[in-house]
């Protein structure tokens, strides 16, 4: 399974999130870990999964996962496996929105195919935004939820692929 996780960071959470279901992944196939401002329109032509990150802000994603978006042309992960993450406070989603909707919502817009519901990762231990930290266990729940994403694709996977190539 070729991989690609897209992240957007300020203060390195939901980079530190990106990495985690990077190194979970690895153990499926190549993965390829890309800070949104870096991550060219076009991604890879056997990218089998894309997982696409950013910090709730504002409730919405931050600019540069915005930005990425921007850059993609029209139908540019059809047909791709895909899903959307965040990192935010554990206040109730009400409250503090959520980037991962408005992400998930933008790679249907990009022709993906979601795979499953937008997944938060919780943050707090300060008022102050730059000394906001993952919660405990948080990087080892993106790890499992990565692996059940790669699981639970792997198993839609027509098993007769292989003997077709």
């Amino acid at each position: 399974m070729n991989s690609v996780v897209i992240y957007a960071s300020h203060f390195g959470n939901t980079k530190h999130i990106a990495e985690a279901i990077a190194n979970e992944l690895q153990s499926r196939g190549p993965v390829q870990l890309l800070p949104a401002e870096e991550t060219p329109a076009v991604l890879p032509p056997q990218t089998d999964l894309v997982l696409v990150g950013s910090p709730t802000e504002g409730h919405r994603m931050t600019a540069p996962a915005a930005e990425f978006f921007a850059r993609l042309t029209p139908q540019a992960l059809q047909g791709v496996a895909a899903a959307a993450f965040d990192t935010r406070l554990h206040w109730p989603r009400w409250l503090s929105g959520s980037a991962g909707a408005g992400i998930t919502h933008e790679l249907r817009q990009a022709g993906a195919q979601v795979i499953a519901r937008e997944e938060s990762f919780f943050v707090g231990g300060s008022t102050n935004p730059e000394q906001v930290a993952l919660e405990a266990g948080e990087l080892a729940r993106a790890a499992a939820w990565a692996a059940g994403l790669a699981d639970s694709l792997a198993a839609s996977a027509p098993a007769t692929a292989d003997a077709i190539r």
